[in-house]
């Protein structure tokens, strides 16, 4: 059984060693699939979506209307830090591929307890900056 809840965000990032538009600070909204796959209980629930919300919304309440900066961008860093503005230091570049295995690392070191009890024995995140592109990463158990 799977089941999944959809997250969405609002962010600026910037990518400087890219070769093209994404070197420059621009914006998403990004949208995001957290599926947990695992067997369901006596009663058919597999866990219940209010525990992925609780999980995850710390994250997601850090990075809506922020900008995702990396900490090894310390141009970008500086200017957040100078000019007070919102933003969110990550510990790697941040690329859809970065930021899907950070959150599906979150998930398994994090809430490991409570996937356990439910039965989850896989986790998947998808996470789309647009329309027409994503990236995923699975986890297990």
């Amino acid at each position: 059984m799977k089941i999944a809840k959809r997250f969405r965000w609002e962010g600026a990032h910037r990518l400087p060693w890219h070769e093209g538009r994404c070197k420059d600070l621009h914006g998403h909204s990004y949208e995001m699939f957290v599926e947990v796959e695992g067997e369901p209980d006596e009663q058919g629930l597999l866990m219940d979506f209010k525990h992925l919300k609780n999980a995850l919304m710390p994250l997601i309440d850090e990075w809506d209307h922020s900008t995702l900066v990396a900490e090894n961008d310390p141009k970008l860093l500086n200017v957040m830090r100078d000019t007070g503005w919102r933003h969110a230091v990550l510990p790697y570049d941040t690329t859809a591929e970065n930021i899907c295995i950070y959150v599906a690392d979150h998930l398994v070191q994090n809430h490991r307890e409570l996937l356990a009890s439910r039965r989850v024995h896989t986790v998947r995140v998808r996470i789309s900056e647009t329309e027409t592109c994503y990236a995923e990463a699975e986890r297990q158990l």
